[in-house]
């Protein structure tokens, strides 16, 4: 259960970046009859889900390496010339592959809001 302190924040943060800056940037593209961004921001973003969840591996030594970004699902460790597997335990694995998942989709919406973050410092220098 101690894996809910990684998972918990990184879904809340997901869902709160889409909630805010993808609902507006969604809605700013459809009162603009513009299909394509529409169609591109989400095609990168089931793109980036799929390969976040599935096929992004690291290491952080040559003898250990994990699957999975940002919550890590499986763990390689080299011992003996054979990688041992490591799963983490039962509905762990599940909510860290939606996680996962759901950072993917949400990823397209971070220029956004680093945009707005500039626009409103840069109006509260004026």
């Amino acid at each position: 259960m101690g894996g809910l302190i990684l998972i918990i924040p990184v879904v809340a943060f997901d869902i709160w970046l889409s909630l805010t800056t993808g609902r507006r940037t969604l809605q700013r593209w459809i009162g603009s009859r513009q299909r394509r961004p529409i169609v591109m921001a989400i095609g990168a973003g089931v793109i980036l889900a799929v390969w976040l969840t599935f096929f992004v591996q690291y290491g952080w030594e040559k003898d250990e390496r994990v699957l999975g970004f940002p919550i890590p699902r499986v763990f390689f460790l080299l011992h003996n010339q054979n990688w041992t597997r490591t799963t983490l335990p039962g509905a762990m694995s599940y909510l860290g592959g939606v996680a996962d998942f759901l950072t993917g989709l949400a990823m397209p919406f971070i220029p956004f809001k680093v945009a707005e973050f500039i626009k409103a410092v840069k109006a509260e220098l004026k």
